[in-house]
């Protein structure tokens, strides 16, 4: 439930802490979003399930024990935490903020929301010192997605990028600049703590 920009400021952080620095871990953490670009509901490419009280939750577990039973490569890696950094942002923010509200003023609240993330992306562009990379999409083993569609997600990256700078300094509506910051760190160190789990560690 993040942006493109927080995906992508989460995958390049891990990228770098896990020392794999393999660019299909960038395209992985943005990949579940690409149903967009395939005309799809998302429930499939985010290992959707529904709670009891009709919200939703990334099941990121399932796809671990899917994809993870004989390797793990970099792009499934990026997948995954994508997955994660989602089921953290629903509840830490979205669940809070915007799921409950009564209409109109829950359609109003996304509104503003998304408009924040237009202007979080320079933001976060400078915070984390985030560089457009020449991201080059390969066929991966995966069947909630098409990978013929990735490219299309990063074009929507670079667009991010060549416009960041064009609202970066309007003040936020709805989010918070320091709990977006406080999140994602936490994702990051949620997501190194869980592999060094799953792997014994």
């Amino acid at each position: 439930m993040g942006s493109r920009m927080m995906h992508y400021a989460i995958s390049t952080l891990l990228n770098e802490a896990t020392g794999i620095r393999d660019d299909q871990l960038l395209i992985g953490g943005l990949a579940p979003d690409v149903h967009k670009h395939m005309n799809e509901p998302k429930a499939k490419s985010h290992f959707a399930k529904v709670t009891a009280e009709g919200g939703w939750y990334t099941d990121y577990e399932a796809f671990g024990a899917k994809y993870f039973k004989t390797s793990t490569t970099p792009f499934h890696l990026g997948y995954y935490y994508h997955l994660i950094s989602d089921q953290i942002w629903l509840e830490r923010i979205y669940n809070k903020q915007i799921k409950w509200l009564p209409q109109p003023e829950k359609k109003q609240a996304q509104a503003a929301y998304y408009r924040d993330f237009w202007r979080l992306n320079g933001k976060l562009i400078d915070h984390y010192g985030l560089r457009l990379l020449p991201l080059v999409p390969q066929l991966a083993e995966i069947e909630e997605i098409d990978c013929r569609f990735l490219q299309g997600i990063l074009n929507d990256l670079t667009v991010d990028f060549m416009h960041q700078a064009e609202v970066k300094d309007e003040p936020l509506e709805l989010l918070d600049w320091n709990e977006v910051v406080r999140v994602l760190d936490h994702t990051v160190q949620f997501c190194l703590n869980h592999a060094a789990k799953s792997n014994g560690g």
